[in-house]
């Protein structure tokens, strides 16, 4: 599973020249942008443990033999993008119809900032020191560690600056226990005061 950066920033959809299949599962925010539109056009689909599901009716093809479908437990406020080849990843409704609410116990990594934002690879310093304060309002701890960028390091790595956003792990979205660590990464230098 991972948060599909893609949509959230670009809306884009896949290069259909570059990839002949595909599966995925990502979680969309269903209370603003992207994710509260797509809710917007969904239809009623169901409970899952007492809470309604809309999905979008119908299949998004990306290319042949690969369909997206999207799904939302808007109480919730999540959307999730299913893409997969059925023919050979399964099928959506064993993935929609799986879904379970977490116990009171566990959380999940936040999706976004305060200010609606969603980090990804390369967020700039501010919006890595929002996640930061995101995190922790969740009730999380946060690691900071820090990428030294060396002489052989190339590409949009090399070029970041200093505390620039580079992995978030556990992801966001992902089912963590309450008051659990997240490892935040990021480029040449903490933003943590404390260090």
């Amino acid at each position: 599973m991972y948060f599909d950066t893609g949509a959230t920033y670009d809306c884009v959809d896949a290069d259909k020249a570059a990839v002949d299949e595909v599966s995925a599962l990502a979680l969309l925010d269903a209370r603003s942008g992207y994710g509260e539109k797509l809710v917007a056009a969904m239809e009623p689909a169901g409970e899952i443990d007492g809470v309604p599901v809309v999905e979008r009716p119908g299949c998004e093809y990306w290319f042949e033999g690969v369909c997206r479908r999207i799904f939302a437990v808007p109480s919730l406020g999540v959307v999730f993008a299913v893409t997969i080849n059925e023919d050979s990843d399964g099928h959506y409704e064993t993935i929609r119809d799986s879904l379970r609410r977490l116990p009171a116990e566990v959380i999940t990594v936040p999706l976004k900032t305060a200010d609606g934002l969603t980090p990804g690879f390369g967020a700039e310093p501010k919006t890595a020191d929002a996640l930061i304060r995101a995190i922790e309002r969740a009730g999380l701890e946060v690691a900071t560690e820090v990428a030294e960028v060396g002489e052989s390091d190339s590409g949009s790595y090399a070029s970041l600056p200093e505390g620039s956003l580079l992995e978030i792990e556990p992801g966001p979205g992902s089912p963590i226990a309450t008051g659990g660590s997240v490892t935040v990464t990021l480029s040449g230098a903490s933003t943590d005061p404390a260090q």
